[in-house]
């Protein structure tokens, strides 16, 4: 989904991520794409990049730039940290995920599974069971890159209706990914600046909303 104020729209993207730039890679035989997929699995369990997601609305007509910062940690640990063109931070840490816009001085705060659902998020910051829940199939080479498809096996509950995600080689890395939504908006995200396996404090993935701000919980609105 688009960067967008609206935290239920953010929902999906919020786990979106993967990494690395590459500068050339070898041919890739039919079928690699989900070798390599399962490769990432299992030799990335953390990760910090650079991002930059671009909003293309069904017309075709851009719709919304933005970036920033996002680590992970699997499973289901995750922050995104956007600076441009607004400030909204997105932080998961397994049991519930924050969405905070400090210029509306407001915090939304969910439970992991029903914020996040069958989402993008499963790519990057799941455990790796994807075919449980989506159709996971090859779709060959374009620029330089392994593509998989992934189309959720129950529509109504996922968050988007097909992604796909873009796999580098020598190290295996998701260096892109991208997805359709219900209303026809596409959205691509490239990462740079690529760190795998970094170090990551435990606060990272931790939130303490400043005093004041609002907060909505479940629907309702109190205060943190």
């Amino acid at each position: 989904m688009p960067y967008c104020r609206n935290p239920a729209h953010l929902a999906p993207l919020a786990g979106l991520l993967a990494l690395v730039i590459v500068l050339s890679a070898p041919p890739v035989a039919a079928g690699e794409g989900k070798d390599r997929l399962t490769a990432f699995y299992q030799e990335t369990q953390t990760l910090k990049a650079q991002f930059q997601q671009k909003v293309v609305g069904p017309e075709g007509g851009v719709q919304e730039r933005s970036g920033g910062t996002v680590w992970i940690q699997r499973p289901d640990h995750f922050r995104w940290d956007y600076k441009r063109p607004y400030e909204q931070l997105i932080v998961a840490n397994g049991r519930t995920v924050k969405f905070y816009d400090p210029e509306m001085n407001q915090v939304t705060v969910r439970s992991y599974r029903r914020g996040m659902g069958h989402t993008p998020s499963m790519v990057l910051a799941g455990g790796g069971q994807l075919e449980e829940h989506f159709h996971v199939r090859d779709q060959g080479v374009t620029d330089a890159l392994a593509w998989v498809v992934l189309e959720p096996r129950d529509p109504d509950q996922a968050g988007f209706r097909k992604a796909r995600v873009g796999l580098a080689s020598n190290p295996v890395q998701v260096r892109r990914l991208e997805f359709t939504d219900s209303f026809g908006n596409r959205t691509r995200i490239r990462f740079r600046d690529i760190r795998i396996n970094p170090a990551l404090e435990a606060e990272r993935f931790q939130f303490q909303a400043p005093a004041g701000t609002d907060v909505l919980r479940s629907g309702g609105n109190t205060n943190q």
